[in-house]
Order: structure tokens, then sequence, then C-alpha cells
């Protein structure tokens, strides 16, 4: 054999080995392959058991809790992940003394790998579908911020949102909510059974519980949890009913909700109920007044973020109410906007707000057996948020004392940092007018008046609630007459005893006046007991009842004279009052109603913070007539009981100098009694030019 053909051989040889190598290789691997295959459909069908224990470590490690599935075990992982377990436990973080943060019982959960993948960029899981035949959840939140939902250490990273849950099957849930930074503990239950398959879901959720540390209560049906639970803004609006029974407040909604995580897409009819305004203010966190009880309907709506209350009908006591408002949560300062406006409003309904009433209805019953309220008032909550409101009402009532209503009533109700104001007040009543501004600001503001130096460098670092009230206003041309309902009292008892001559009104003419006044205080009693101003009215082209006139100075035989007869009207050459007022005592600098028969002066003060009268009137009458007795009228007591007396000496020195005086001489026994009167000239021009250079 050459070297040749050996050579050829070898090779040969060579490369059947290779080529027997090859095939030893491929066959292995087919053979691997193929056992690769059978394994994991092996596993497959009986659902990779082993895997329980890994994925527990796996799942403890991640969320740094305790993990705990219960068998049966199943997972499937061809065509995407499909997850059957007997139960799931997660732990609770350490710092919370619970048994657990979530548990469990019969679980499914399909996912497709493509979610899963979407989720590291989204940080939001969608899930295919997820039943469960039991589920407990203790959702809690500390003091500090820590969450048992939190599972990272690190505070700052934001929460997961919620899951997007295609299709939910709920048989049996409960979740325990407890949160202090917002006031809530209530536990919600709940069932549902909806998915993409369903033509009719069924959907139940019903709580209890305390908010803001009073009772609520309510139940949530809909069509489906989905569209409403997940922050999906192209969900589908949801057919939903709910009622909420929140302290003594009761709510009931019938519209439309979805992505109520997200866009908070609302809509439907809103119908309220309760003994006060300012307990739904405490429930959606806006700025309401204390009422008295009432009722209210309207057509609510989530516009983006805004929320939107159309066609709003509103009975507050005896008022009835409309209007159209927008509430934007987004700034710092939440914004109120909108229109007030009304055919029928009873100035008593605001009463409440100024402390008549608590919050829940009952009376407000002031301390120590005084008038004034001093209920503390909700004033900080003017620096929850901002608004600005149109007021425009038809009719305001002003109460029994007056018999014109103030038509219309047009303002700007305007809350700003914390400041509240009714300003441009244009008013009409009676053929007059009243207009200016009413406010209070909340702001804070530092102690300066302090007893020694060591309280002011102490009350240098920290502030103290000083709201500021402020009235400024100013009534003209008012018709007295017309205004006052007691004016026309005697007009009215003749018409109702079928007479055919009708007396006068007690008072005509036309009324003109201005107030400046400031106030200090959370209470309307702090207010009016810290008065500083002015308050200045007179009357202009008037009459009074000539028998009022006689009756003050105590004309016997005069006033004896016309009851038998008739009353006649005097024409006032003016009525004055000009009161100042300093530290909530208030005192006439002039008071004075001067006719071509008598002058009448008022003298003394009104001590605001003591509810306390001091008040002397003093009538000079400027004719002779006989027993005229002009002994002072005193007004003292308090608001409560006042007590009006004749100052009894004089004229029982008066008396028993008659009687004396009648056993020597009869007919001087009517001396005493005489009086020519002053005969001075009216001092009302003067009073009326200081008025005007008033600024």
């Amino acid at each position: 054999m050459t070297d040749e053909l050996q050579t050829e051989v070898a090779d040969n040889h060579s490369n059947s080995t290779v080529i027997s190598k090859k095939f030893t290789f491929a066959k292995f691997s087919l053979v691997f392959v193929g056992l690769f295959i059978l394994s994991i459909v092996v596993c497959e069908v009986l659902g990779w058991p082993f895997l329980k224990e890994p994925v527990e470590r796996f799942a403890s490690k991640q969320l740094e809790r305790t993990v705990r599935i219960d068998a049966p075990f199943k997972l499937k992982l061809l065509g995407g992940v499909k997850l059957e377990v007997g139960g799931l436990f997660i732990s609770a973080p350490k710092a919370f003394d619970i048994p657990h943060f979530i548990e469990t019982k019969n679980i499914t959960l399909n996912l497709r790998y493509s979610d899963l993948f979407k989720f590291k960029n989204s940080n939001q899981l969608r899930i295919k579908s997820l039943r469960v035949n039991q589920i407990d959840a203790q959702l809690l939140r500390r003091e500090d911020g820590s969450t048992t939902w939190q599972f990272s250490d690190d505070k700052t990273k934001p929460d997961s949102p919620f899951p997007i849950i295609e299709i939910l099957i709920v048989q049996n849930g409960a979740a325990k909510i407890t949160d202090p930074q917002t006031q809530v503990d209530l536990v919600a239950k709940f069932h549902t059974d909806e998915g993409l398959s369903n033509k009719v879901a069924n959907s139940t959720i019903e709580i209890e519980g305390k908010l803001l540390k009073k009772s609520i209560k309510g139940k949530l049906i809909t069509d489906g949890f989905l569209p409403i639970a997940t922050n999906d803004s192209d969900a589908s609006p949801i057919a939903s009913k709910a009622w909420l029974e929140y302290s003594t407040l009761r709510a009931d909604f019938a519209g439309t909700v979805s992505d109520l995580l997200g866009k908070h897409n609302v809509k439907g009819k809103l119908s309220v109920k309760g003994p006060s305004l300012s307990i739904l203010g405490n429930l959606v966190n806006v700025v309401l007044p204390t009422t008295d009880k009432f009722s209210l309907n309207t057509l609510l709506e989530n516009d983006g973020e805004v929320w939107l209350a159309n066609a709003v009908s509103a009975h507050v006591g005896k008022s009835d109410l409309n209007g159209n408002f927008s509430y934007d949560p987004r700034p710092a300062r939440p914004l109120l906007k909108g229109n007030i406006s009304g055919k029928h409003f009873f100035l008593a309904d605001l009463a409440p707000a100024f402390g008549t009433k608590n919050a829940d209805g009952s009376m407000a019953t002031p301390s120590n057996g005084k008038v004034l309220p001093d209920r503390p008032l909700d004033l900080p909550s003017l620096n929850k948020m901002d608004a600005q409101i149109d007021v425009n009402l038809t009719y305001v009532d002003l109460g029994n004392a007056f018999s014109r209503p103030i038509s219309p009533l047009k303002a700007d109700l305007l809350l700003e940092n914390g400041k509240l104001s009714l300003s441009k007040i244009d008013a009409r009543t009676a053929d007059g007018s009243i207009a200016g501004l009413i406010s209070i600001d909340t702001h804070l503001a530092k102690a300066t008046t302090l007893a020694s130096t060591a309280d002011v460098l102490k009350a240098e670092s920290k502030a103290v609630s000083l709201p500021t009230w402020n009235i400024n206003l100013r009534w003209k041309d008012i018709d007295v007459e017309k205004w006052l309902t007691v004016s026309t009292d005697p007009k009215k008892q003749a018409k109702s005893e079928g007479k055919k001559e009708t007396p006068p009104s007690y008072v005509t003419g036309t009324l003109n006046g201005k107030t400046k006044l400031t106030g200090r205080g959370n209470s309307t009693a702090e207010m009016l007991s810290s008065l500083d101003g002015d308050v200045s009215i007179f009357i202009n082209k008037g009459t009074i009842s000539h028998l009022i006139i006689e009756a003050v100075g105590l004309d016997i035989a005069q006033g004896l004279g016309i009851l038998l007869t008739k009353d006649n009207a005097l024409p006032m050459n003016c009525a004055v009052m000009d009161l100042s007022t300093k530290n909530g005592l208030a005192t006439p600098k002039m008071a004075l109603v001067d006719t071509p028969v008598t002058l009448i002066l008022i003298d003394g003060n009104v001590n605001i913070a003591k509810e306390a009268l001091d008040l002397r009137m003093v009538a000079k009458p400027k004719n002779i007539s006989p027993f005229t007795v002009r002994s002072p009228i005193h007004v003292k007591g308090t608001f409560k009981n006042p007590d009006v007396s004749i100052e009894k000496t004089p004229i029982v020195a008066r008396i028993l100098g008659s009687v004396a005086l009648a056993l020597i001489a009869p007919p001087a026994a009517i001396l005493p009694f005489l009086d020519a009167g002053s005969g001075k000239k009216s001092p009302c021009d003067q009073s009326l030019a200081e008025f005007n250079e008033k600024p």
C-alpha cells in the first residue's frame, strides 16, 4: 500500500470519527431537548410544586416581609403566568401590631408576559384576571407616615399605583382602613363578579366606622369595581348608586363613575340633607357655614380635576337658594367659584353661623346666663381655601321687626388668604339703600400688649390668632314708616278693631346713618365685646306720636287726655343718635329726639362685654302742662333681664310736697308739676353738621 493510499484511508477514518461524534452530540442534544420539553410538560402538568418554597423566599426577600403560600400550589408558565394557590399570607411590617397585611384563601391569578415587561417601565401592573374566594387586608397608616403597603424603606419613593385588573372576582372581601392623617378608621366589606366577559356585573361595597372622628357608613352598588378602582383614564363610565350617612348627614348619589383613583370621572345627581351645611363642608373639606336644617340637590360631575356642582337647589332653614359652583383642588389653596341666588332668604337662617347653634343642630347656650352667642366659631377653617362667589338675592326677610325686606341684595363674597368679606353690598329696602362691606381677617398676628418683657420675648416666637372683624355700612333714605313694623302698629290695631279713624304711625321720616366698627375675637360675644368705632343715625323730615312724647315725659294730664281722645303726630325737628364704642363700651356722644313740645335726651352706656345696661332718658317738655313729671327714666340690668324704672325719690318728694301744700291752699297743689320748658333752640343743626363732616 502506497503512502498516498494510507493517507487517504487515515483521512476517511478521521472524518468518520468526526461524523460519528457529531451524530452522537446531535442525538444527545435531541434527547436533552426532549427530556427538557418533557420535564417542562411534566412540570406544567404537576404545576411546578418545587417552586413553591423558592417563590416564597424570593417574594419574602423582595418585599422584606414574610410571605407564605398555602397548598395546593399550581403554576402554569406556558402562554403566560397562571398561579393557583390555596392561600397567600403577607405579614405586616414589624412596627405594626397586627396579624397580617394581606391574608387570602383560594387565589387564581393570570398574567401576560407582555404586561410583565411593561410593568418595569410603567410601574403599574396589569392583571389579566384575579379570582379570590376570601381576602382580608389591613391598610393602615401610622402617625409617622409609615404604611402597611409601603414595601420600600425609601420613604421618598412613590407608591405603585393600583393595578389594572381586567377580570376580578371576589366572593368575600374585607379591609380594615386606618389613617390618622386623614382621620379615617373604618371597615369595608365587598364582593364582585365582573370582567370583559360579563354582560351584567354585580359589585357592592359597604363601609362603616369613623371619619374625622364622626360615625360614617354607606353602600355602593355598581356594575363593576374595575373601571372605578383602576387608574385607567379610558375606562368606561359605570352605572352606580350609593348612599352615605355621615354623623347626622345623609347623602344619595345616582349616576356614573370610573377611574376614581385617576381622573375621578363622576357624573350624576347628588342629594344631601342634614342639620347643618357645616357637616357637609367638614365631609368634603370645603368651608361651609353652620346653618339650620338643610337639603340640597345638584348635578355633580368632575371636569378633568375640577369639580362642578350645577343647578344647585338648596333649602336652608326657611330659605330657598340656588346656584352653580366649581371647586378646583389643584392650587395650593383650593378655589371655590360660583354664584348664589334665591327668591326667598331669611336673615335669621344666618344666626347659627354666628354661634346660636352647634354643627349638629342643637342650640348653643351662652355661658353664665348671658345672651350673646359665645360658641367658638370655626374661623381657622377659612384658611382651607379661597372663594369667589357672586351674591344676588331677590328677597331677604329681615325678621318680624321689619315690614319691608331687602329686595334685592347684591354683593361679592370673597375668601382670600384667610380673609372673608362681603363687599360691594348693594341692598334696597323701603325706598332706601344699604351699602358697604363686612369682613373678617383670620391672619395670624403677634401679641404686642403683654405684662412683661419676658412675656414679649416669649410671644415673639409664637403667633396668636387674632381674627379681626370690620363693619363699614351706610344706609340712606330708608322710609321708617314703611320699614319698621312697630311704626304702623297703631294703624293695624285700629283697622283690626274696625275703627273709622286711624291714629298716626308711631314714627315716620327717612333714616340715614353709617357704621364703622372693628372688633377681634373667635366668637360673636368676643367680637362684640371688643368693638371700637362709631355708629351714627339720624331721622330726617319725620314725625313722632304725641302719645309717645307725653308718655316719656310723664305728662299725666295731657297723656290721659290723649288716651281719652286721640293721638296726634308731632313733627320732629330731628332725631339723632351718635354712639362711640371703645373696647365694647358703647356711649352716646349725642342721642336726642327734638320736637316742638319736648326734647328727649339719652345718656349713659352699654357694656357689651358684661351685657350690662346703664342708660338714662330725660324728657324736657317745652309746653306748660299741669302734672308734668320730668323724673328721668333709667334702663338698667342686663341684656337678658333689663330693668326699666323711674327715679322714685324726686317723684315721691313732689307728691309729698303737693299733699302738704294742699292742706294750706289746694290750688297750690299743682305748682310742683308746672314746668315752662327749656325754650332753647334745637341742637340738631349742629349734630347734623357734625355727622356730615365725618368721613
